[in-house]
């Protein structure tokens, strides 16, 4: 019984100085996170070093940089073919003036209460700052 709670204190002490280990390097890897994220000059050098040539995703700064490695030429979204195949959203309507907009938004209202955020949707921003003012 002896020797078997003194291994089971080894196997404790070797799991808590694994803990330990790690509570260490991510305490240290925190701490360069803190230090990228404080420092004006040492994020613009990580950046440039996370967009540059060498970097995992380097941007071309000219037509001449195209040409070389490590600079992607080809067009990589294919999100903008499919959206190719969509139509185009509809057009909204034109706002309508302050004197005829509340009008129509109380009408829109008693008629159908759940679309009426379009009407006001479409309004000018002075015309709902104004009748805030009025309000107050």
């Amino acid at each position: 019984m002896l020797d078997s709670a003194v291994e089971w204190g080894h196997r404790a002490a070797n799991t808590i100085q694994g803990y330990a280990k790690f509570a260490v390097q991510e305490h240290q890897e925190n701490n360069a996170y803190n230090e990228i994220l404080t420092n004006p000059d040492v994020l613009s050098d990580y950046t440039l070093k996370f967009f540059g040539p060498q970097g995992p995703h380097p941007v071309y700064e000219n037509a001449a940089d195209l040409g070389t490695k490590g600079y992607p030429t080809a067009n990589t979204n294919a999100m903008a073919q499919v959206g190719e195949n969509f139509p185009a959203p509809p057009a909204a309507s034109a706002p309508q003036q302050p004197e005829n907009f509340w009008g129509s938004f109380n009408e829109q209202m008693a008629r159908d209460p759940q679309n009426a955020w379009k009407v006001l949707n479409q309004a000018a921003p002075q015309t709902v700052q104004n009748k805030l003012f009025v309000m107050e």
